[in-house]
């Protein structure tokens, strides 16, 4: 199933929609409020630093990740100007590059003009710098058994 084939509807009491992208930056911005109380790594990047990231779409999905000394916020839309803006083609390509991790897909988006990037790109830095925290540390037990369901579903869907 493509992503595109979701339907999007704005969220009742929750500012957020059902947009595959809007989804994950809010998400995102989930894990960066429990890493500002508990990663020292995670804190000393956001410790007296304010700046606003805008991750959006040329479709006009949008979502800020607001840091302000310390705090982490989000908001949907372009509510203020933002120090550095992500524009990705449409909500999939946003995903899929986001989940990628991988600094080349960003350089090949930027190349064939599917991915608009304007303001502070230091903030980009920044950005990659927190991406490498979001990923929780597993305990060894649940490693593993990750591993025994991956091994799993290879042999049975040959992928």
């Amino acid at each position: 199933m493509k992503l595109s084939s979701i339907p999007v509807v704005k969220l009742p009491l929750v500012d957020v929609s059902t947009d595959p992208l809007d989804l994950l930056v809010a998400s995102l911005v989930l894990r960066m409020k429990q890493l500002a109380r508990t990663s020292p790594k995670f804190i000393e990047l956001i410790h007296e630093r304010q700046f606003r990231i805008q991750i959006g779409t040329d479709q006009g999905v949008a979502r800020q990740i607001i840091v302000d000394n310390g705090q982490i916020d989000t908001v949907s839309g372009d509510a203020e100007k933002a120090d550095f803006i992500l524009q990705f083609a449409d909500s999939e390509q946003g995903v899929k590059t986001l989940l990628k991790g991988d600094p080349s897909a960003f350089m090949t988006g930027m190349q064939n003009g599917s991915i608009k990037m304007e303001g502070d790109f230091s903030l980009l830095v920044w950005f990659n710098k927190v991406a490498k925290l979001i990923p929780p540390k597993l305990p060894k037990p649940v490693k593993e058994k990750i591993q025994l369901a991956r091994q799993f579903l290879k042999e049975k869907t040959g992928r």
